[in-house]
């Protein structure tokens, strides 16, 4: 291959040159570590513990944000490191406490994944530092070395990471939802001209919605790598999720919209969508960073002009078959306002500019994570995932126990290496038991190509040989590794460690054999834990977890109706389906990062959520009007919404069986939308009620006849080709 054709294949596989500089740059802190200690200051245990420090949280561990952000977080980390090293090595003393503090510690770093994407990309490193402490000898002389190894390991990353070859800082998930919110905000801008009675080229209104479409598809947390979601559980990153969900629903209320409105001249509806729209683009501005935040003035403002809209007079009775009709517009509109304003709430709280307005009805303010402490968040946070019906409780207890037995194993097999075995469980270890599997081969034959190239290396027994090797080695397995297939880069990997312990000890052609028969037992257990323990994965839950989410956002749908009809609906139905919902989402996000298990329904499980998730969220949003959002009673018309509740959550409640059977075998077809909203619309204008009272009526049949409609959305039959566990 040219040079050319070598620069060629590097920029296609790193375009930026990310990995090629975060490799050299921790080739560097490895090679000064390893040797500076091993031979500047004859101290081996400092010189490995100084290589192992950079690696466990350079290479293994993956950390979000720019070169600054990562800095922080390695800082953060390092007293943590300390202790777990500390901690090893103390139980190092025998194999049962070591077991032990396997178990707690392993689940513990595991399960605190939940917490944020900071301790989920430096789990696995934290890991390694207690296991890698915890194999004899027995050495409590030796800690200080090994704090020092690991305090300059950690800390020579942290400053080379500013320093040495610093890469840009990688897009921030705020600035993609601030390009949503801009281009959904010049769709609406546009589309609001044509109830002013303006001309519209309908060509550049399709464009500009395929646009804001394609932009609020790209802020699916799907769609980012783990690292960079806003998972935490502190203020900026709840008002970033939310701000999220809110973005979606104002996608398919703008959607509804554009559908809907018509060239009927009407200044008042012209003015409010146009108004929404200068919202939602400060809004999306305030996100990417502008220097002019969208203001509280400005909020209060578009809140007061909502309120003027929803209390303007009702249609007339003579033209009220012909209103109902536009009512929904109306009523669309308004919803996209308050949705708007919402959102411009959110983006203020997630860009840091101010705090939330005062708190709302206990299990209705939707801003109620900005009253609260951050213990309190972080108990929100962690407390849904304390069942075993969470995929990350069952990943937790998953590596615990495997990593747990492999000590044991090992501890009792006398292995001069065991901590090969616990790496190679690490490594080789995924969600499921199917992608567990399919790694094993690549992670096996690399270990197996990487042994006999060290056992080479090693034969020729002239120490400057390997001196000059290890650094190329470095090199190529921290920049070209992770550029490779998998059985190159544990090829690599192996080589490397080979090399590393010849310097730290004995130049023993039998350490490749060793590393291999460790690795060998390690998949081994690895495998076997993930075929014992919840072997489906994500996949196996999704379906679960998805069904009871289903089932409960159309229960609260229904009680909802129920409390705006004036009868008596249950908060604990609330919290049923909050709860239900953090479980789906994780389910949801750990399953696309899985090979599809084709045992699934045919079912979109993307659809399926997302309409459990506008069920949901429309339920708590027409909660929060308060007294104003009061169905009125005319013509029994509250009666037959809160039946049509009724027949929409029966019909949900339907396809949630089927699909818990693991079979989907025949269409439900979703309940008719009720016939007679204009007569309902006449009644309350014959009556004298506020338009406020028309306009709930025609909101909440919309929002159930778009639910309902949305089940075929989901359904994908088992005939349905190429669709199977979509």
């Amino acid at each position: 291959m040219t040079r050319t054709g070598v620069g060629r294949w590097l920029h296609r596989r790193d375009p930026g040159y990310t990995v090629l500089r975060r490799g050299l740059r921790l080739s560097v802190i490895a090679a000064a570590g390893l040797f500076g200690g091993t031979y500047g200051l004859d101290d081996p245990v400092l010189g490995l513990y100084t290589l192992f420090g950079a690696i466990a949280t350079g290479y293994v561990s993956t950390l979000p944000g720019g070169p600054t952000e990562r800095a922080r977080a390695l800082l953060a980390a390092l007293p943590l490191a300390l202790f777990l090293v500390t901690l090893g090595s103390l139980l190092a003393v025998n194999t049962w406490a070591a077991a032990v503090g396997i178990l707690v510690v392993g689940f513990t770093v595991a399960f605190a994944r939940v917490g944020g994407p900071r301790i989920l990309g430096l789990a696995t490193g934290l890991q390694l530092f207690f296991i890698a402490a915890s194999f004899p000898p027995y050495q409590p002389a030796s800690l200080p070395s090994r704090l020092g190894g690991v305090t300059l390991g950690i800390g020579l990353l942290a400053v080379t990471n500013r320093l040495l070859w610093p890469e840009p800082a990688p897009p921030r998930y705020r600035d993609r939802l601030g390009e949503g919110a801009i281009a959904l905000a010049r769709h609406l801008h546009l589309l609001a001209d044509l109830p002013s009675g303006r001309r519209v080229d309908r060509a550049a209104l399709d464009r500009r919605r395929a646009d804001a479409h394609a932009a609020v598809e790209a802020t699916s947390m799907a769609r980012l790598a783990p690292t960079e979601r806003p998972v935490s559980a502190g203020r900026r990153d709840r008002a970033l999720r939310h701000a999220a969900l809110l973005l979606r629903q104002l996608s398919d209320e703008v959607s509804q919209v554009t559908d809907l409105v018509a060239d009927r001249p009407d200044d008042e509806l012209a003015r409010l969508l146009r108004r929404t729209a200068a919202v939602l683009g400060a809004a999306g501005r305030t996100l990417i960073g502008a220097p002019a935040p969208i203001g509280a003035d400005e909020l209060a403002g578009f809140e007061a002009q909502i309120r003027r809209v929803f209390g303007e007079p009702p249609p007339g009775p003579d033209d009220a078959a012909g209103d109902a009709a536009y009512l929904r517009v109306v009523a669309i509109a308004l919803r996209l306002a308050e949705n708007a304003h919402a959102f411009g709430i959110a983006a203020r709280i997630a860009a840091g500019r101010a705090g939330a307005p005062p708190a709302g009805e206990r299990g209705c303010d939707q801003f109620g994570y900005a009253h609260q402490s951050w213990p309190a968040l972080y108990w929100q946070q962690f407390r849904p995932h304390l069942t075993t019906r969470s995929v990350f409780f069952q990943g937790a207890v998953r590596v615990a126990l495997a990593l747990t037995a492999a000590r044991i194993v090992a501890g009792f097999l006398h292995l001069n290496h065991g901590f090969w075995v616990l790496l190679a469980i690490l490594t080789l270890m995924r969600t499921s038991a199917a992608d567990t599997s399919r790694a094993l081969r690549p992670v096996l034959l690399g270990t197996v190509l990487g042994a006999a190239a060290g056992t080479l290396l090693l034969i020729t027994g002239v120490r400057p040989i390997e001196l000059a090797i290890l650094p190329i080695v470095m090199v190529l397995t921290f920049s070209v590794g992770p550029l490779l297939h998998q059985t190159w880069g544990q090829a690599l990997f192996t080589v490397l460690f080979v090399l590393v312990f010849a310097q730290v000890g004995p130049a023993d052609p039998q350490l490749a054999g060793t590393r291999l028969l460790d690795v060998a037992l390690g998949a081994a257990i690895g495998v076997a834990a993930g075929a014992l323990l919840w072997p489906r994965g994500g996949g196996g839950e999704l379906r679960r977890s998805v069904v009871q989410y289903l089932e409960a956002s159309a229960v609260v749908a229904e009680e909802v109706v129920r409390a705006l009809a004036g009868r008596p609906a249950g908060a604990d139905a609330r919290g049923t389906a909050w709860h239900r919902m953090v479980l789906a989402d994780a389910s949801f996000l750990v399953y696309r990062a899985e090979r599809h298990n084709r045992g699934l329904p045919s079912v979109d499980w993307s659809a399926a959520l997302s309409t459990a998730h506008f069920l949901h969220a429309g339920a708590l949003a027409r909660l929060r009007r308060g007294p104003a959002a009061r169905l009125t009673g005319t013509a029994g018309a509250a009666g037959e919404l809160t039946e049509y509740a009724r027949r929409v959550r029966r019909d949900y409640v339907d396809l949630a069986q089927q699909l818990s059977t693991d079979r989907l075998y025949r269409r439900v077809p979703g309940a008719p939308p009720p016939d007679d909203v204009a007569r309902w619309v006449q009644a309350v204008a014959c009556a004298g009620e506020p338009r406020s009272a028309a306009l709930n009526l025609v909101d909440v049949a919309a929002w159930l006849t778009y639910a309902a409609g949305s089940l075929d959305r989901i359904q994908l039959l088992d005939d349905d080709p190429g669709t199977r566990g979509r």
